[in-house]
């Protein structure tokens, strides 16, 4: 069976953020595509990943349809509840939750506890037989992944002992016939997947939010902490949820040294030390989620790891009573150690050229910031090696190549650039900038008020009104420049950015057409002038000839006409 028929990823959600990385204990997650993916002979099914993601790329596979069918058949159905249940719906609240239990269709309800009852009986019994020098609990489905994938040296070393679920299934199938199914309900991730290797034991293990669904869609209550609740027998091994729960209701050996680690990482110190050989006469409770099964992956986030609960769990427990012995039921166990070649590691030259690559090449560089997810950059190197990682999983890396490719970008653009903060100094100007005021490269500008170098107006006017972009044309007098400038604010830095070209050459040549084209049109207009001058002088001439003419032609003709009338008389 393999994790990720248990977890379901969604891949479109996932967004760059490595904290599943982060979490993970074992580094059973890679990055490729810029998308994380589990790892799947490596996961331990501790549902970190599930809990960390705060897009929900990560989640548990839901069992709700199946059990609903199962539900609706004609088969028996049986629920065994954890003995978490105290913590999530209150003291004393077994008897509400068994009638909401057969509410939703199943038969009966049981503890698991009576399961639990039974394993520690069988771990009193291989202590007593001497079984083992040191002697590792079971009852963790993710502590049994975790050594039979990650220490297989160490798999001799797990008690040969079912779960407390798989023993109360095993109890309640010879209670009502191999026909029952049963359910088991709890905070676990693992638990899915225990279900899947056994089969014939446990039908599907449900947690609690999926019961918890299955009470709102039938209309029942979730919270139970009102519930009128006669008090309950204390049975000692109720305790299996809390950290040191299993060898708190043990009889132990004086001849033995009992110990409990719960947390995945506290778990993986204790296995290494385990591996040097130097403990001896030891029964060891290892348990991966911190708090135990009352910090489990699937305990409501408002519970979980809260002292009230834990409290709870332990008053259900106090009391000598414990659950009545079953000597005739076999609960013994085999493991399966992965054998697998070990993931090939780099040589030092190997990881020295991987950290060149990240640009750390000194170890001032190797900041060990754990961003990627691992906690150091080496780990990291050899991840990327054995193909885990990717170089741009490095925010330092990467927020360097951003800044350096940004810093060319901004020096080479032939675009005047000068950004400016609220208080209007001077934060950034590239080399285009300097020579259009031509200062030296070895001038410093950082820091100087902007009115130091020009007029300051526009910039107060950007800060002022800072939606959208202004553009205008300038003349920066003291240095005889003309510029075309673009003004925008970018209010996340709160800077104001000013974008400038110099358009002096252009501007001058304009400028120089315009007066060759006012030259022109005033030769013009003094030509049209001369001509109509020339035009009057011409018509003045012509209007005191034609006037003489007039008069001397009028002289003639008086004199003709005077002629014929003296000839005319007789």
């Amino acid at each position: 069976m393999s994790a990720m028929d248990v977890l379901r990823y969604q891949k479109a959600n996932c967004k760059d953020c490595y904290k599943c990385i982060r979490r993970c204990a074992v580094k059973a997650i890679a990055v490729r595509d810029h998308h994380t993916e589990v790892i799947d002979e490596d996961c331990v099914l501790c549902g970190r990943c599930v809990l960390t993601c705060p897009q929900y790329a990560n989640q548990a596979r839901w069992d709700i349809q199946p059990v609903r069918r199962l539900l609706q058949s004609e088969r028996p159905v049986y629920a065994m509840v954890a003995p978490s249940f105290s913590f999530q719906y209150g003291p004393d609240a077994f008897g509400p939750l068994r009638c909401q239990l057969m509410a939703l269709g199943f038969t009966d309800a049981f503890e698991s506890a009576e399961g639990a009852c039974l394993v520690k009986n069988q771990y009193q019994n291989l202590v007593a037989k001497r079984w083992g020098d040191v002697i590792l609990t079971s009852c963790c489905p993710s502590v049994v992944l975790l050594v039979e994938r990650h220490f297989p040296s160490l798999t001799p070393l797990l008690a040969p002992v079912l779960s407390p679920m798989q023993a109360e299934a095993k109890l309640l199938r010879r209670r009502f016939g191999p026909e029952a199914a049963v359910v088991y309900i709890g905070s676990c991730i693992a638990a899915k997947n225990e279900c899947d290797q056994t089969p014939g034991l446990t039908d599907y293990a449900l947690t609690y939010d999926e019961l918890n669904a299955l009470f709102v869609s039938n209309k029942l209550p979730v919270d139970l902490h009102g519930a009128i609740c006669a008090p309950e027998p204390r049975r000692r091994s109720r305790s299996f949820p809390l950290p040191g729960g299993v060898i708190g209701c043990m009889d132990q050996d004086p001849e033995y040294s009992y110990l409990a680690v719960d947390g995945l990482e506290n778990c993986i110190a204790a296995l290494n030390e385990i591996k040097t050989g130097r403990l001896h006469n030891c029964f060891i409770e290892l348990r991966s989620c911190t708090g135990s099964c009352a910090g489990g992956p699937k305990m409501s986030a408002d519970a979980r790891n809260r002292l009230e609960g834990r409290v709870r769990i332990a008053n259900t427990a106090n009391g000598g009573e414990d659950f009545e012995s079953q000597p005739t039921l076999r609960l013994d166990r085999t493991f399966h150690p992965r054998s697998r070649a070990e993931a090939k590691l780099p040589t030092e030259q190997e990881i020295d050229e991987i950290l060149r690559r990240l640009g750390k090449n000194s170890p001032a560089d190797q900041l060990n910031c754990g961003t990627c997810g691992y906690p150091t950059c080496r780990d990291k190197a050899v991840a990327i090696y054995q193909g885990k990682a990717d170089v741009t999983m490095c925010l330092p890396y990467m927020k360097k190549r951003a800044e350096s490719l940004s810093d060319k970008i901004i020096s080479n653009s032939p675009t005047a650039i000068l950004a400016v903060d609220s208080a209007l100094r001077v934060r950034m100007a590239n080399r285009a900038l300097r020579n259009i005021l031509g200062i030296q490269e070895d001038v410093s500008l950082s820091g100087l008020l902007v009115s130091e170098l020009m007029d300051d107006f526009e910039f107060i006017t950007a800060f002022s009104a800072p939606a959208g972009t202004k553009v205008r044309k300038a003349y920066l007098e003291q240095y005889d420049k003309y510029v075309e400038q673009i003004f925008a604010v970018d209010e996340s830095s709160n800077m104001a950015i000013c974008m400038m070209k110099d358009i002096t050459a252009e501007e001058k040549a304009r400028r120089s057409r315009h007066k060759t084209r006012q030259e022109a049109v005033d030769i013009a207009d003094q030509i049209i002038a001369k001509q109509l001058r020339i035009v009057h002088e011409i018509a003045s001439l012509l209007g005191e000839t034609a006037a003489e003419t007039k008069v001397a032609l009028t002289r003639l003709k008086s004199t003709v006409a005077m002629d014929e009338g003296e000839e005319d008389r007789p």
